[in-house]
């Protein structure tokens, strides 16, 4: 009998659930009722279905209902006036269905409906109350209340802070109303009292205490607090309630000094709401972004903004409208060596948490500075800029002036350099000196091309750069560029595939990082191939837009490379690659000429928004005489430890060394994760399933 008393328990959980299922519809066929009424329609038959549903979702509700009140957690005192008029609105639901179908009734039937929904709200309002509090429907929420001043030599801890917590996170259920464990947190004296498993703490041993220790265990035991399905504590919340603890301030009602803690005073003062809190980013905005050419990292954890460089050259009105879109979470925004201007300067004007922007190697004038009058910015890089004396003076006399500017090669004289650094409250570096780190590295050079795989022939260049007497050197055979490496002149040619690797190289400063693209001479050894993964699984694309990638194995050997994606891009940009997800990318490949195959190389991308890795091993197998095949070379993939968990694509070329002798069939496999490894990075993802998308496969 008991255990079956446990099962009706159980299902009294579902009560909140269900209890939303009759309230709409009864709300839903009243419109109903009402435009038949009004505008003489006959709805009749709708009303009918409407009306009924609405008594048997009330009945279900009811009884789970009286099932969750049979909790030992519950006081029946206070759920009797919820429960009896829960009743009485079970009842008016029944009437209507009955009123619904007698004949002449219908003033009746509306007035009961009315009555009906007059129950239904009180009823909520009781449920409302046990749930959250008497005060849940005060009004002090509509209007607008300064927040708190922060003494700044102290506070006290429980009043400011902690019990705003207890109450946000931990009152609905250790309440006067519903003690779950005997447990009560609606007041100081009754939490300090403890409940059916002793005392929340330990004054020996603070971390032993039951409060740090339930809401420290891990989401999926049953101990944890707040239960999995109830809003968590976020980092700030559980670091001043184990602060509380720890310190001993739980035992005081004393205030606890700040002047001496500045982590404390931090979260004391950004969980009051006088630290500013951004909202995430919108996520389409970004995977356009990405798509468009930016490289997008995250500030820090959990403070949502974000940190941009666009790694193209051309600046178009559609990178400024989507770069407006989340203009409230850059916080520090790289357009360096691109065409920015005076002409599309204005974004800059309203970016209000911007602290970083590099605008170095464009052709902005003093115009530009002037829109920098109400900025926050802490670092501006100006250097290879027409900015003059003028621009910059007028810019450090500003309240809000930026802390440090790096402003070498303006238009700024000798002279008018020394009369800046002397009297402005901004650090000015104008030279290349140690302390000028914005500047010591060139930029990559940029290659120009469409499509690293070629026919016949392919010719490449290299963008000019903005800078004088720089010198790009280049190598074909594998090595990195030095100074003695070729020096780019005039474009290249290359008629057979090779691994182009560049750097820009100037005397006095670092040399750049390496550019590296792998061209790849195509000689159609492929003459048939059939795709062995499972393609019944859909992919979401974006939040309204899932996609089969079904008849689509063409892709990999149709000689282009996929669009550089991310999620939320369009369908057509997508199945440019196919997708494999809970399997293994496999593919039988039949060739001709296989003594002059030395490679193969296969595309993929990686993005962590989008559940795809890159494959954890590549293997080739070729086909032996008996039907079977053997292993010919394999690569293991390792993971990035700095992989970037948000809508950040990777995409790279993976090739494999190939000995074919006389296999002229083979087998590629990507072995996939099939779920995202147990790895920090990837704590968002638990469980979830992975997909491999590959793109391109060439033979050489």
């Amino acid at each position: 009998m008991e255990f079956i008393l446990e099962i009706f328990k159980y299902l009294g959980k579902l009560h909140p659930v269900v209890l939303h299922l009759p309230i709409g519809a009864l709300i839903m066929t009243f419109v109903l009722l009402l435009i038949a009424k009004f505008q003489k329609i006959d709805l009749d038959s709708a009303i009918r279905i409407g009306v009924d549903f609405s008594f048997i979702g009330a009945l279900i509700a009811a009884l789970l209902g009286y099932f969750l009140s049979l909790d030992d957690d519950y006081d029946f005192n206070n759920l009797s006036f919820h429960f009896w008029s829960g009743i009485v609105t079970l009842i008016l639901s029944f009437a209507l269905s009955v009123l619904h179908r007698a004949k002449g009734k219908e003033n009746i039937f509306f007035t009961c409906y009315v009555l009906t929904l007059i129950s239904l709200t009180i009823t909520g309002h009781k449920g409302g109350v046990i749930t959250h509090g008497e005060d849940y429907l005060s009004p002090e929420g509509f209007y607008e209340i300064s927040p708190p001043v922060i003494p700044k030599d102290s506070i006290l801890l429980y009043e400011a802070a902690v019990n705003l917590i207890l109450d946000d996170k931990c009152v609905s259920c250790h309440n006067a109303s519903k003690s779950k464990s005997g447990l009560r947190f609606d007041r100081y004296d009754l939490m300090m009292k403890g409940g059916e498993r002793g005392s929340l703490f330990d004054p020996e041993n603070h971390k032993e205490g039951s409060l740090v220790k339930f809401i420290s265990l891990p989401l999926e035991d049953e101990l944890h607090m707040p239960p999995k399905n109830k809003t968590q504590l976020n980092e700030r919340e559980l670091w001043l309630l184990n602060y509380w603890v720890s310190s001993g301030e739980y035992l005081k009602t004393s205030p606890v000094a700040l002047s001496s803690n500045d982590t404390l005073k931090n979260n004391i003062l950004a969980y009051l709401g006088l630290e500013k809190k951004i909202a995430p980013a919108d996520r389409k905005a970004l995977g356009s972004l990405a798509s468009l050419g930016f490289r997008i990292n995250p500030n820090t954890f959990h403070d949502n903004l974000l940190k941009l460089k666009f790694l193209k050259k051309n600046l178009e009105g559609k990178h400024m409208k989507h770069l407006r879109e989340i203009k409230n979470q850059i916080v520090e925004l790289d357009l360096s060596n691109s065409n920015f201007n005076d002409k599309i300067s204005e974004l800059i004007s309203d970016l209000p948490n911007l602290k970083t922007l590099r605008l170095d190697q464009t052709d902005i004038t003093d115009k530009t500075l002037g829109l920098l009058n109400n900025s926050n910015l802490e670092v501006l890089n100006l250097c290879n800029t027409k900015v003059t004396y003028k621009g910059l003076n007028n810019l450090t006399k500003i309240e809000e002036a930026p802390k440090t500017i790096y402003a070498w090669n303006t238009a700024v004289s000798n002279e008018d350099q020394v009369r800046l650094m002397a009297l402005s409250s901004s650090i000015i570096n104008f030279g290349s000196s140690e302390m000028f780190s914005e500047m010591l590295r060139l930029s990559t050079p940029d290659i120009s091309f469409t499509n690293n795989i070629f026919n016949d022939s392919i010719v490449i260049s290299f963008a000019d750069s903005k800078l004088k007497n720089i010198d790009t050197h280049y190598t074909l055979d594998e090595s990195e560029p030095n100074e003695i490496s070729p020096v780019y002149s005039q474009p290249i040619t290359l008629t057979s595939s090779a691994r182009l690797r560049a750097k820009s190289i100037k005397k006095g400063w670092h040399d750049s990082e390496m550019s590296e693209i792998m061209f790849i001479k195509n000689n159609n050894y492929e003459t048939e191939f059939a795709l062995k993964s499972d393609l019944d699984n859909d992919f979401k694309i974006s939040h309204s837009m899932r996609l089969s990638f079904k008849d689509n194995d063409s892709i990999l050997f149709d000689k282009q490379k996929g669009d550089r994606i991310s999620k939320g891009v369009s369908s057509e940009e997508a199945l440019t690659w196919l997708g494999v997800g809970e399997d293994d990318f496999i593919v039988e490949v039949k060739l001709k000429e296989s003594d002059k195959i030395n490679f193969v190389t296969i595309s993929a991308l990686e993005n962590v928004d989008m559940d795809t890795m890159f494959p954890q091993k590549i293997e080739v197998y070729g086909k032996n005489a008996n039907e079977g095949f053997d292993l010919l070379n394999s690569i293991e993939i390792p993971i990035d430890k700095n992989i970037n968990d948000g809508n950040t694509t990777d995409y790279k070329d993976f090739t494999i060394p190939l000995n074919l002798n006389n296999y002229k069939e083979v087998k590629l496999v990507g072995k996939n994760y099939m779920e995202f490894p147990d790895l920090p990075v990837f704590h968002k993802k638990r469980k979830r399933k992975v997909w491999i998308f590959i793109d391109e496969i060439i033979f050489w």
